[in-house]
């Protein structure tokens, strides 16, 4: 267990609660700060899924290979930095062949219940999308459960044309290029009707707003763990703001749960409550303890 100093300044806030709550508390606490996300990485071969994920993280995911797909069946790596994991499934890419989609879309909802998030990365200059809009409506929206948070990543940006005008020094597109991306973003925007997100990694561009819409968009509990995880420059006051805040409304989510399911006389229940948001507090004031 991770800052045993952080967890003693929790169970002093916790003196109220009788004993078994309190550790039926520190128990669900715990299980906060050591959750391990669990995203899933979609798209075509040759999209840069594993390079888009090596820019973002602080390990190598696995090998990239620009000839042929590397990634035909499911990846499970695990990366671990101190005592948080983050579990990144690199699932096989879509349009190979109607065979290989047709496996691929069972697998696909087999993975589905697992993953906190997905990542489907697009390649910017593709010409067309129906491949991808096809697979997500057989895939996502004939899906019965809770479904993940979906970003659509449109990926290799930096290759728009014209590709000699892309400003290496600035990481950034000339204006002609910007104008184009703009074009291609909502035109695919309009296709698929879901918010794009462009990006390069080569071009290292926009990567810190993908990270900035992962931690707004996943589950609150999977929020924090992944901020160790991340590549320090993408670890930004953003970042750790979103997160810390959202590690506080865990906090109460938690609390009031537990206060709920106990079988407590309704003054005590209420007394039990009043004191939750200074919990709640003292949580987010050790978020550095647990995640930094």
């Amino acid at each position: 267990m991770k800052h045993p100093s952080g967890y003693a300044l929790i169970r002093r806030h916790l003196r109220r609660y009788p004993r078994s709550l309190r550790q039926h508390l520190i128990k669900e606490l715990n299980q906060l700060v050591t959750y391990e996300p669990v995203i899933g990485i979609m798209g075509k071969t040759g999209v840069g899924k594993s390079s888009l994920c090596n820019a973002l993280f602080r390990s190598e995911v696995c090998a990239v290979n620009a000839v042929e797909a590397c990634t035909r069946e499911p990846q499970r790596v695990r990366l671990r930095f101190g005592n948080h994991y983050l579990t990144l499934v690199d699932l096989p890419g879509v349009g190979e062949s109607v065979t290989r989609d047709g496996e691929y879309r069972e697998l696909y909802q087999e993975q589905l219940p697992q993953l906190d998030m997905v990542l489907w990365v697009l390649k910017a200059d593709d010409r067309a999308y129906a491949v991808e809009e096809q697979f997500y409506q057989d895939v996502f929206a004939q899906y019965c459960g809770p479904r993940p948070p979906v970003l659509w990543v449109l990926n290799q940006v930096d290759k728009t044309e014209p590709a000699e005008q892309w400003n290496w020094p600035s990481a950034q597109p000339s204006a002609l290029q910007a104008e184009r991306i703009a074009q291609k973003q909502q035109a695919v925007a309009r296709q698929l009707g879901q918010d794009i997100l462009p990006v390069s990694v080569r071009g290292r561009y926009r990567l810190s707003r993908l990270v900035e819409a992962m931690i707004t968009r996943l589950p609150k509990q999977a929020r924090s763990p992944l901020v160790p995880l991340l590549q320090a420059g993408y670890r930004t006051q953003g970042v750790v703001d979103t997160a810390r805040s959202s590690f506080g409304e865990a906090v109460v989510e938690v609390i009031d749960r537990i206060i709920d399911l106990a079988p407590l006389p309704q003054m005590a229940r209420s007394a039990l409550q009043a004191v939750t948001h200074t919990v709640a507090r003292a949580a987010r004031s050790l978020w550095g303890f647990f995640f930094s």
